[in-house]
């Protein structure tokens, strides 16, 4: 029997790790869909698609196969030299990518409220080291519980802003290829594969050790469904609202919040804590992967380690402007998550042939 509070808690959490700054802010729908117009639907659809099947295959191998950490993950789908390689890259380009979250963090408090970007990342950063010292199962309890809430409020956002700007939405879309936009990718149609490679780094890592916890193969299925479709969902809809007011929005450091603004001056400095709370769920899992590599919860030498990861990144995210970090980084992770994709995608024919050659 479908135990759906697990599943939706598990696609609540799943969505948190997505929508991080990112997500959150607007910087990935800009980048990587609305540079490329109308055909960043076409790409959105591809990401859902890539989104689900990797998903499915992720908690399935760590159901199965009890993959306990990372390295157990990478070695299993990338094998024993090219998954040590993926490990280590993986684990110093979270670090990096903790320091883009924070980075968005303090930018998107600057813009709403004119706080100092070492306040906004610093809060940010004792935000998450305390919700990291919770462990794994608490820490996906409250994952489970925001993501949701804040996908839906991201939504009313860009609906809000759609209903206004509907009318701009032709021009915008044939505008946005003209403009000079941070472009993540050079073709769309690369844009929803690097998008999803992007994302496999932290959930290779996060998601087949949250498939062990989960009861049953139709659960994982579920999940697979229900958070790939919400966010694909969430992202058409923010792409439309983004594309519809291009020119205002895509110099913007915030662009979620830009169209806040043009809804509502007040709204938009209310939902800065909205993006806040957004990257918080995505940099806290993404920390824990690295920090449950080393060191057991509840331990000493896991307390240190979480306070020095969040020290790293708090000092990486006053490097540069948070587009240009995001732009900076972002695509890298992308094209060498590919690698992972492809070798997810070798061991399941793999296992399809073996399981055929089987059946008398």
């Amino acid at each position: 029997m479908t135990n759906w509070y697990s599943v939706l808690k598990i696609s609540g959490a799943y969505l948190a790790f997505l929508i991080g700054s990112g997500f959150a802010t607007g910087q990935e729908a800009i980048q990587f869909f609305a540079a490329h117009g109308w055909h960043g639907y076409i790409a959105i659809f591809i990401m859902l698609l890539l989104l689900s099947y990797t998903a499915h295959s992720l908690m399935r191998a760590g159901r199965q196969q009890s993959l306990d950490t990372n390295e157990d993950v990478f070695r299993h789908f990338c094998g024993p030299y090219l998954g040590v390689a993926l490990t280590w890259y993986t684990m110093i380009m979270i670090i990096a990518v903790a320091a883009v979250m924070l980075a968005g963090a303090a930018a998107t408090l600057d813009q709403a409220y004119g706080i100092p970007a070492y306040v906004g990342a610093g809060l940010m950063a004792v935000l998450a080291m305390a919700t990291l010292m919770l462990g794994l199962r608490k820490m996906l309890d409250v994952l489970g519980l925001v993501g949701p809430f804040l996908i839906l409020l991201t939504i009313i956002v860009a609906s809000m802003s759609i209903s206004a700007n509907l009318t701009y939405l032709t021009a915008g879309a044939a505008k946005s290829k003209e403009l000079e936009i941070l472009t993540a990718t050079p073709h769309w149609l690369f844009a929803g594969f690097v998008y999803v490679g992007l994302t496999l780094p932290g959930v290779a890592s996060l998601l087949p050790q949250v498939g062990a916890t989960m009861e049953t193969e139709k659960d994982i299925r579920y999940v697979a469904i229900v958070g790939p479709v919400l966010i694909g969902i969430a992202m058409l809809i923010v792409l439309t609202a983004l594309l519809a007011s291009i020119e205002s929005v895509y110099q913007a450091e915030i662009p979620i919040m830009a169209l806040a603004n043009g809804v509502m001056p007040v709204y938009g400095s209310i939902f800065a804590i909205v993006i806040f709370l957004g990257i918080f769920t995505t940099v806290t899992p993404l920390l824990w992967t690295v920090c449950s590599r080393f060191a057991e919860e509840d331990t000493k030498n896991y307390r240190w380690l979480v306070l020095g990861l969040i020290l790293t990144a708090f000092l990486g995210a006053t490097a540069l402007p948070f587009g240009q970090l995001l732009n900076l980084i972002y695509p890298s992770i992308g094209y060498v998550g590919l690698t992972i994709l492809a070798s997810i995608i070798i061991k399941d024919i793999r296992a399809l042939i073996a399981r055929s050659r089987t059946i008398p």
